[in-house]
């Protein structure tokens, strides 16, 4: 009878078993795992507002190992070719519905369920180690110790759902350059021919 997956060591040797990393093969050796449930949603609620969606869309490539983005609003809107305030706008927006929120100055942090970044994090030298390194994780081992990090901020905790798509009120300026043409529609012509 043939013995499947046995390997025999030598006498005082062990081994352990770990399930195969996922973080292998993929641009700059990290994953990235986008929802694509998040990525339609995206592009449905961002549908008027293409600022805001090419924002979080160059968060997500930005992101660093745990969801954090390091950049200034300043250097985003250098990056979008966009007024600094159309930056914040979105921002301030995406951070009301819990997609992405505000660390500190110049550090913003992406749902992690929504899309999440991994690869080589660092790790701190243990007994019998050399030194300090990096190990490769898997996604899953990687957002189950950011959302049991406590300082994981309350919006994240408290986003079940994502707002509707069709029920967001459209943007301020577009609403009211609506309302401006509607008004001009709604004039009678002028006689020209006086």
């Amino acid at each position: 009878m043939r013995q499947a997956n046995v390997v025999n060591l030598p006498e005082g040797y062990r081994a352990s078993v770990e399930p195969p990393v996922t973080s292998d093969g993929f641009l700059d050796e990290a994953f990235v795992m986008d929802s694509q449930t998040f990525l339609c949603w995206l592009a449905d609620y961002y549908r008027d507002d293409l600022v805001s969606l090419r924002l979080i869309v160059r968060m997500m490539g930005m992101q660093k190992p745990g969801g954090i983005v390091v950049a200034t609003q300043v250097r985003l809107a250098g990056l979008l070719k966009v007024k600094q305030s159309q930056i914040s706008r979105s921002l301030k927006e995406a951070g009301q519905i819990g997609v992405v929120v505000k660390v500190k100055g110049g550090v913003y942090q992406l749902h992690p369920r929504l899309t999440l970044k991994g690869g080589r994090v660092p790790v701190k030298s243990k007994p019998g180690l050399r030194a300090q390194g990096t190990m490769k994780v898997d996604q899953l081992s990687l957002l189950d110790a950011i959302e049991d990090n406590e300082d994981l901020p309350e919006a994240f905790r408290h986003l079940r759902n994502l707002p509707d798509p069709e029920k967001k009120p459209p943007r301020e300026d577009k609403a009211r350059a609506r309302a401006r043409a509607a008004a001009k529609k709604a004039r009678p012509e002028e006689d020209r021919t006086s």
